[in-house]
């Protein structure tokens, strides 16, 4: 950030000060970051073809963490692999694919693949015992994971790809700079001053293919991380042609879009002076002092933006602030919603956290919902510890008896408020109201009996499984003098001797067939 001015520092006391600048380096990696990175390409370059491919579609469990692991990654293919053997290996493996469509083979393709997607088609042509492949396949990985982190960090990554590999990853890279769309634009804005000529006319022609080649173009965009971005790439390369945009900006409602406007302005410097002091004419209604330098002219221009922008914020908070000391909490609730409205990192907001919890207890039991959203607002607002402990306290104990108006007993809520605040009152009606303390004696009677039960029944169940082994493995008893197996030829006679003496059979088995007589 710049130093003011030396001598007027006494009258730049009451100004807002100048932003600081956003770095473009990276953070450091982390070890799980690159641990994941690490894995992810050592699937994509495995043996088994249905592990790559498998691989191709974890990564969209990528996120913008992962990015400083990516960046690594990319500077170390960059540093050792051989780019015209990856450019080779890269024209065998489209020459396959084109071959297998030629002869009307899908080469082993699946189904989602994609004919624009360069991975698939890598992963699934490829031999993964080339070393070539390997760094090819890896590189188009690492740049797939760009394009689904899609910030624009991840964006200047992809380019840095095209500029250090050179015209073979050109055609994938423009592909998936097409498909970010508009969160390209601010990386290929500040690619148009690369020091390469190549460099920036490629990024200028990018930006004309997607009709964001002017300024007022490139800002047409519904995303207003996209719109902060573009506003910082144009103050990043000073643009002077877009320094009157930017300009406008600086006013935003949205704190978003304003400080990245104000960043550009800062980044502009002295190039943006003219474009200064004509807008601080259109607002003040009168030049700026001629000794003024870019910094004063900045930091006044902010000041008379803020001045009209939160001069209605701040008589909406003075009327709010009334009403409370007045008693008229429901007037003071309205004012104060009017202020986070238009103003949510209001800077005196902390002033009304007080005025929302008493709100909150006059309004708790007529209109819970409300009561439940001021309360919720107190833990936002407030600096107060205290404050916020009894906000919460307060809004879980709402939160409890909400739940048992419809039937449904939740202990937890109730002990929750008084932990936040022993003093809760309207916690400990809920737990006697509910009966929470003998339902939980009995519940826990309930619980142990219960357990014991199913205890008892899986011991008996394990014992008798124990007696039926220990049952099935025992022999059976031999008898110490089995009978004689008596055989005779004789049908009926064998028939009888298997059919042992009957009670019709009265004769003496020694006697004859013959009576005596």
């Amino acid at each position: 950030m710049a130093a003011p001015d030396v001598s007027t520092t006494g009258a730049l006391d009451n100004l807002p000060p100048l932003p600081s600048v956003p770095k473009l380096e990276l953070p450091p990696p982390t070890p799980e970051s690159q641990q994941d990175v690490s894995d992810w390409l050592r699937h994509v370059v495995s043996p088994n073809l249905d592990e790559r491919v498998e691989a191709v579609r974890e990564m969209l469990e990528i996120r913008p963490r992962h990015l400083p692991a990516i960046s690594q990654q990319l500077a170390r293919i960059a540093d050792k692999a051989d780019k015209n053997g990856m450019k080779a290996e890269l024209n065998r493996v489209l020459e396959r694919r084109r071959a297998a469509r030629r002869n009307g083979s899908s080469g082993g393709a699946s189904e989602d693949t994609s004919d624009r997607d360069l991975l698939f088609t890598v992963v699934q042509e490829g031999k993964p015992s080339d070393h070539d492949f390997k760094s090819l396949a890896e590189l188009v990985a690492l740049s797939r994971m760009l394009a689904q982190i899609g910030s624009v960090e991840a964006a200047r990554e992809l380019i840095t790809v095209y500029v250090r590999f050179g015209e073979f990853v050109r055609p994938d890279v423009q592909h998936r700079l097409a498909v970010l769309g508009d969160r390209a634009v601010a990386a290929l804005i500040e690619a148009r001053r690369y020091p390469a000529e190549k460099i920036a006319r490629w990024a200028e022609r990018q930006l004309d293919r997607l009709g964001k080649a002017i300024p007022s173009e490139a800002i047409r965009t519904d995303d207003y991380q996209v719109l902060a971005d573009i506003l910082r790439a144009y103050g990043r390369t000073r643009d002077i042609d877009a320094a009157r945009i930017v300009m406008t900006f600086a006013n935003s409602e949205r704190h978003q879009v304003r400080q990245a406007a104000r960043q550009a302005i800062v980044m502009l410097g002295s190039a943006g002076l003219w474009q200064l002091r004509d807008a601080y004419e259109n607002v003040v209604g009168k030049r700026p002092k001629r000794d003024w330098s870019w910094q004063r002219t900045a930091r006044e221009l902010f000041g008379e933006y803020d001045r009209l922008r939160l001069a209605r914020v701040f008589q909406r908070f003075e009327d709010g602030m009334r009403a409370m000391k007045a008693g008229d909490l429901t007037k003071m609730a309205k004012a104060f919603d009017a202020v986070l409205v238009r103003d949510p990192l209001f800077e005196r907001r902390a002033e009304m956290a007080s005025g929302y919890l008493a709100f909150a207890r006059e309004i708790a039991d007529s209109d819970r919902p409300a009561a439940e959203l001021a309360l919720a607002r107190v833990e936002r607002i407030s600096q107060d510890p205290q404050l916020v402990s009894t906000a919460r306290s307060l809004r879980l104990a709402l939160q409890g008896q909400d739940l048992a108006s419809r039937g449904i007993v939740d202990e937890r809520l109730a002990r929750s408020a008084l932990n936040f605040d022993p003093s809760n009152q309207r916690a400990k009606d809920l737990l006697k109201a509910q009966g929470t303390d003998k339902v939980t004696a009995t519940a826990r009677r309930i619980r142990y009996a219960t357990s014991g039960t199913i205890a008892g029944i899986a011991l008996v169940a394990i014992a008798m499984i124990l007696l039926r082994r220990r049952s099935a493995t025992t022999p059976p008893a031999v008898p110490t003098e089995p009978p004689t197996d008596v055989r005779t030829e004789d049908p009926s006679l064998q028939s009888k001797l298997d059919d042992g003496p009957t009670s019709n059979d009265t004769s003496d088995p020694s006697s004859s067939g013959t009576p005596d007589r």
